[in-house]
C-alpha cells in the first residue's frame, strides 16, 4: 500500500507546436525525467514549474510504453510521441502505475486535439481495475497508417515506482491477460523539442552597456543592465521578511495593523523565486512581506497571475519607483490552490507592455493563518508558443537595497554557517554567530528553532516527548461525576475566556496509536467547582502515527465562557495500561467579567475595563471622544479631556490632583464627591488643539484628527527601535511614510483603507538609517500631519 494519492490535473501545456514535421523515429519515445520535486507536488505542480516540460533531469529512451520499476523516488516523468497501428481496429487503452499517471491521446497527429484524459492513482503492476471508470478508455477507432499523439505523465512519491499502458481490441474477452503492453511496432518519437542552453551559461547578448550576460534556460541571452537608481541590487537576491504571532486571515484589517509591520519583522529567508516559504505548513499566524525589482528577458506583453493562501496582495510598479508600486495590482482574497489560477478576476494582471532592461518594483503582502501556507507569483511570456502560467524564478528578480527593515537586535536567527552557533541578530542587522568546533558544532540542537510554549503549530511528529499519557493510578478526577474518568487533563486558563473552535491531535507515537482517547467527556467551569457538561461523548479518531498528522476539528464551545477545561477519557483506542492525545488548541478571548480592571494596550487611555462584549476599553485621556461617562470612578491623578462634555459621579482621594477639560459642558452627577485635601480645575474649551494640533478648527469643520501624539516618536524598550503613536477616529485612507531629508520616500510604512479605530502604533527601526534628518508623514483622507527625528 502506497504512502499516498495523488491524483492529476488535465490540460497540462506544452512548449512546442506539435504537427507532422514532429514525427520521429519509428519503434521508440523518449522518457523524461525530473527528479527531487518534493512529496507535495503533483502534476499541476508541475505544470507551473518553468522548465516542465521541456527541460528534464534525464532522459532515457523506450522501447515500448514500460518503465523502468523502482527507478527512484520523489520524481516525476513525461512522455510523447505517436502511436500508430498498420490497419484500422478499435482499441481499450488501460493505465497502471505508481504513484499517479495521466494518459491523453489526440484524435490525429496534433496536441491541440488532446481529447482522451485517463486518470489512475497508484495501483500495482497489471491491476487494471482497481479504478474501473478512469483506468480504462472507452474504445477508440485507430485508422491505419494514421499517426494519433499523446502524452503520459506520472508522479512518484516514496517506495516503489511503475508505469505501464496498454491496450486491447473491444471484441476480446473481458480477462486482464488479454491486456498488452504498448510496444515499438506502434509507437513513434517525437521529434521536435528544441534544447537551450542551461541556464547560467556565458552568453553575449550583443549590448556593450550589458554585464554579465547569461544564458536564462529558454533560449535567451540575458545581461545586466545599469541603472541611475542606487536602490536596485543583487540579481537573484529575493529576501522574505516574517512577521510572527499575528492573529486573523487578512492583509488589511490583520496584518497592516500590526505594529511590527512593515519595517520590524521576526525573521527573513531567501526564496528561489516570487514565492514561498521554502518550508510550507511550519508556521502560523503570520505574515510576509516580499519587495525587489522585477526584469523581463525580452520586450512584449506580459501577463502576471497570483495565487496564495490565506490572502495574498501583488504590486507591481509602472516603473522603478516605489511610489508608484500601485500601478498594477493582484490579490487573492480568499485562499485558493497553488495551481488555482482563476478563483476570482482579480488575480490576474495584463497583458502589460514590459521593456527588456528596464526594472520594476514589485511587492508581495501575504497573510497566514494555519494549516496550508504559500503565495506564488506566475507570469506569461511573449516567447512562449502556448501561454501557460509559470512560476518567476529569482534569475528575473533583483534585490532592494534601500530596505530598512531590522529584525531587531539579539533576535536568535540562523546564519546558514554550520561552524557557528548561537546566532543572534546584530546592531547593524546582520545575523553572525559565535565560532564553534568539534564534534558538537553541528549538532541539530546549536540551531534548532525551538517551539514556543503552548503556541499552535499545523503538525505533529510521531515521537512520546511531543504527546501526554496518563497512567496507572491518578488523583480523583476534578469533577465527582466524573470519577469512573481515572485518565483526564485540566486546562486552567488564569482568567476567564470565551471559548470558540477546538483542534485536536490525539495520541500519534509509532506503533501506540492504541493509547489515543476515543470516547471523551468536556466540561467547563468558571469556578473550578461547579462543572457543565459541554455536548455530549466525543469520538476522538485514533491517530495515524505519521510525522505530518494534521490533527481533526474538535468541538466548537459556540462563545461560552470559562476559565477551567476539563478533558476525561471514557476509554481509549484499546491499549489499557495507559491514555492520552498529543496537542488540543482552543480559539479563545480574553473576556472576564464586566468591570474587572484589563489592558486595552492603549499607552493613551487609563482605567480600562472590560465591557458586556469581552472588549478592554479605557477612559480616553485625549480629547478623542465627544463624551466621557465617568460614572462611579475612583480617580488618580490625571486630566480627563472631552470633545463635548463630561459627565461624573467619581470620588477623588486626598491629595489627588485632577482637571476636567469638555467643549461643552461639565456635569457633576449627585455621589461626585472631591477629598479635603484633593485639587478639582474644570474648564470649557477645545481641547482637540491642546492635544493633537496648534491650528485653531471650527466646530463645524467636524474635523477628522490627522494626529499625533504630543511625543510623536518615543523610544521603544528594544535598541534601535522608534515608536510612532498616532490616534484614528473615523475609517479612511491612511498613508505613513518615512522620508529623507531631501524628501525622498524611504519606507512605505501604512498606504490602506484603515478600519481598527483608536490609538496606532508602528515601531520604525533606526539600525540602517545613516546619519541626518528624517521625516515620518502621516495623512488620512488629505490631511497630513509630520514629525521630524535626527540621526547622529
Amino acid at each position: 500500500m502506497k504512502k499516498r494519492i495523488i491524483a492529476f490535473l488535465l490540460g497540462l501545456l506544452s512548449f512546442y507546436q506539435v504537427n507532422a514535421q514532429c514525427v520521429g523515429q519509428s519503434g521508440q519515445v523518449k522518457w523524461h525525467i525530473w527528479q527531487n520535486t518534493g512529496v507535495e507536488l503533483d502534476s499541476a505542480g508541475l505544470a507551473i514549474n518553468e522548465f516542465y516540460p521541456e527541460t528534464p533531469t534525464q532522459t532515457f529512451i523506450l522501447r515500448s510504453l514500460e518503465t523502468q520499476a523502482n527507478f527512484d523516488e520523489y520524481y516525476a516523468s513525461f512522455i510523447r510521441g505517436y502511436i500508430s497501428v498498420p490497419i484500422t481496429d478499435s482499441y481499450y487503452f488501460n493505465i497502471t502505475s505508481d504513484d499517479g499517471s495521466s494518459f491523453y491521446l489526440s484524435t490525429d497527429e496534433s496536441k491541440a486535439n488532446l481529447v482522451m484524459a485517463h486518470v489512475s492513482n497508484y495501483t500495482n503492476v497489471g491491476e487494471h481495475n482497481k479504478y474501473e471508470e478512469d483506468q480504462t478508455s472507452p474504445f477508440t477507432q485507430l485508422v491505419g497508417g494514421q499517426n494519433y499523439y499523446f502524452e503520459i505523465h506520472q508522479f512518484e512519491g516514496a517506495y516503489s515506482d511503475h508505469l505501464n499502458l496498454y491496450w486491447r481490441i473491444p471484441d476480446a474477452p473481458d480477462m486482464d491477460t488479454l491486456w498488452q503492453i504498448v510496444d515499438f511496432n506502434y509507437i513513434k518519437d517525437f521529434d521536435c523539442e528544441i534544447s537551450c542552453p542551461q541556464r547560467g551559461i556565458a552568453c553575449n547578448d550583443g549590448n556593450a552597456q550589458t554585464t554579465n550576460d547569461q544564458q536564462d534556460g529558454h533560449c535567451n541571452c540575458v545581461g545586466i543592465y545599469p541603472s541611475s537608481n542606487p536602490d536596485v541590487g543583487e540579481r537573484g537576491l529575493v529576501e522574505a521578511y516574517y512577521y510572527d504571532n499575528i492573529d486573523g486571515n487578512y492583509v488589511e484589517n490583520d496584518l497592516i495593523d500590526a505594529p511590527n509591520f512593515p519595517l520590524v519583522p521576526d525573521r527573513k529567508e531567501e526564496l528561489e523565486g516570487a514565492y514561498g516559504p521554502l518550508n510550507v505548513n511550519t508556521n502560523s499566524n503570520y505574515g510576509t512581506l516580499v519587495i525587489g525589482y522585477l526584469t523581463v528577458p525580452v520586450t512584449g506583453q506580459y501577463e502576471f497571475n497570483i495565487t496564495g493562501d490565506n490572502q495574498t496582495f501583488f504590486f507591481l510598479s509602472k516603473n522603478d519607483s516605489i511610489q508608484y508600486k500601485q500601478s498594477s495590482q493582484a490579490l487573492v482574497y480568499y485562499s485558493s490552490n497553488n495551481t488555482e489560477h482563476d478563483k476570482s478576476v482579480f488575480q490576474s494582471i495584463g497583458p502589460i507592455q514590459l521593456e527588456v532592461g528596464r526594472y520594476y518594483y514589485y511587492e508581495f503582502r501575504h497573510k497566514e493563518n494555519s494549516y496550508n501556507d504559500f503565495f506564488n507569483l506566475h507570469w506569461k511570456m511573449p516567447f512562449q508558443n502556448e501561454k501557460g502560467w509559470k512560476r518567476i524564478p529569482k534569475f528575473y528578480l533583483f534585490d532592494y537595497t534601500a530596505e530598512i527593515a531590522c529584525i531587531a537586535q539579539g533576535t536568535p536567527c540562523d546564519d546558514g554557517n554550520t561552524n557557528t552557533n548561537n546566532d543572534v541578530i546584530l546592531a547593524n542587522c546582520d545575523c553572525v554567530g559565535t565560532p564553534c568546533s568539534g564534534p558538537d558544532c553541528d549538532d541539530q540542537l546549536a540551531s534548532y528553532n525551538f517551539y514556543e510554549k503552548a503556541k499552535a503549530t499545523t503538525s505533529i511528529v510521531s515521537t512520546p516527548n511531543n504527546s501526554w499519557l496518563s497512567c496507572g493510578v491518578n488523583a480523583a478526577n476534578p469533577n465527582t461525576a466524573r470519577a469512573a474518568q481515572t485518565n483526564w487533563i485540566l486546562y486552567d486558563f488564569t482568567h476567564q475566556y470565551k471559548f470558540q473552535d477546538t483542534r485536536i491531535w490525539n495520541y500519534n507515537v509509532a506503533a501506540e496509536t492504541t493509547k489515543g482517547f476515543k470516547n471523551v467527556l468536556v466540561d467547563y467551569s468558571i469556578d473550578g467547582a461547579t462543572w457543565i457538561l459541554h455536548g455530549g461523548t466525543y469520538v476522538w479518531p485514533q491517530a495515524p502515527g505519521v510525522s505530518d498528522y494534521a490533527g481533526f476539528a474538535g468541538p466548537n464551545f459556540n462563545d461560552i465562557k470559562a476559565r477551567y477545561i476539563l478533558i476525561s477519557a471514557v476509554d481509549n483506542h484499546g491499549d489499557a495500561s495507559c491514555s492520552g492525545f498529543s496537542k488540543i488548541s482552543f480559539d479563545a478571548l480574553h473576556c472576564d467579567n464586566k468591570e474587572t480592571p484589563c489592558d486595552d494596550k492603549d499607552p493613551l487611555t487609563t482605567y480600562d475595563k472590560f465591557d458586556d462584549n469581552c472588549n478592554c476599553r479605557g477612559i480616553d485621556l485625549n480629547c478623542a471622544s465627544d463624551t466621557l461617562d465617568l460614572i462611579k470612578e475612583t480617580l488618580a491623578d490625571g486630566e480627563f479631556k472631552a470633545k463635548m462634555r463630561i459627565k461624573s459621579e467619581s470620588l477623588l482621594l486626598n491629595t489627588t490632583n485632577i482637571s476636567f477639560t469638555a467643549g461643552n459642558s461639565i456635569v457633576l452627577l449627585p455621589g461626585f464627591e472631591v477629598s479635603t485635601e484633593a485639587i478639582f480645575t474644570a474648564d470649557i474649551e477645545n481641547c482637540i488643539q491642546e492635544a493633537f494640533q496648534a491650528n485653531e478648527v471650527s466646530d463645524k469643520e467636524k474635523m477628522q484628527e490627522v494626529s499625533m501624539s504630543p511625543g510623536i516618536l518615543e523610544n521603544d524598550s528594544r535598541e534601535g527601535i522608534k515608536k510612532v503613536i498616532f490616534r484614528l477616529n473615523e475609517a479612511g485612507d491612511v498613508k505613513l511614510t518615512l522620508k529623507s531629508a531631501n524628501g525622498k520616500i524611504l519606507a512605505i510604512i501604512i498606504d490602506s483603507y484603515y478600519q481598527n479605530l483608536g490609538t496606532q502604533i508602528k515601531y520604525i527601526p533606526t539600525n540602517r538609517l545613516k546619519a541626518g534628518t528624517y521625516t515620518i508623514e502621516l495623512e488620512i483622507n488629505g490631511n497630513v500631519v509630520t514629525g521630524i527625528f535626527t540621526m547622529d
